[in-house]
């Protein structure tokens, strides 16, 4: 291989370097998503949620009824940003994962960068699906 080939050879996986992290760029550095936990009960129970990442503790929140718990940020550069929430109410709980980088799950569940977890007097959902 000659020196030109060798520079063409090397700028063409840049470019292709460049064109597989463009998501992952755009996405953690472009971004926002927002996660909601809202407590729809109908008898007025209080939620109590705790929201956490492997790098961030948002505590334990009282959510009153039709309150609402929710938290914004940015995506780490590689897409591995995950939270989960522990809730739990008078006669039950549940501990779900409720942030994950999914860019099909997020345009097909989520109408984009939202999550919206609504707990009702039959478990917890995310819009209509509903998870037992």
């Amino acid at each position: 291989m000659n020196p030109a080939q060798n520079v063409v050879t090397k700028k063409m996986i840049l470019v292709m370097a460049l064109c597989l992290t463009q998501s992952l760029i755009t996405h953690s550095i472009l971004n926002k998503c927002h996660v909601h936990v809202i407590n729809g009960f109908s008898h007025g129970e209080i939620l109590e949620a705790h929201g956490r990442s492997k790098d961030d503790d948002l505590g334990v929140r009282h959510v009153p009824a039709y309150g609402e718990f929710n938290w914004t940020f940015r995506t780490d550069f590689f897409s591995r940003t995950k939270f989960s929430c522990h809730m739990w109410w008078i006669d039950s709980k549940k501990y779900l994962d409720v942030f994950w980088v999914d860019d099909k799950f997020l345009s097909n569940e989520c109408g984009g960068n939202n999550r919206r977890w609504r707990s009702q007097d039959d478990g917890v959902c995310l819009f209509s699906y509903h998870h037992n």
